[in-house]
């Protein structure tokens, strides 16, 4: 009985430890689209002065991915911590 207890809680931790590891890949992920989409919104906004609606159509809807990466990161972040 407590061998098979042993291998339940081996094969317990093992499974957290692989589940940590892919958030922490996950996060490390989203962390990089983050900084990939504020150097273009960076770029596009300096771009932006007296251009049409539907070039600031596609920044705003950059700016909303950028968020939307952003707010995904941070949870993650915290149920991680």
């Amino acid at each position: 009985m407590k061998n098979s207890w042993k291998a339940a809680v081996a094969a317990l931790l093992i499974l957290q430890l692989e589940h940590y590891r892919e958030k922490r890949e996950k996060i490390q992920e989203l962390y990089k689209q983050i900084e990939i989409a504020k150097l273009r919104l960076e770029q596009k906004k300096r771009k932006n002065k007296g251009i049409p609606d539907e070039k600031k159509e596609a920044f705003n809807e950059l700016s909303q991915k950028y968020n939307s990466l952003r707010e995904e990161y941070i949870a993650l972040s915290r149920e991680l911590n």
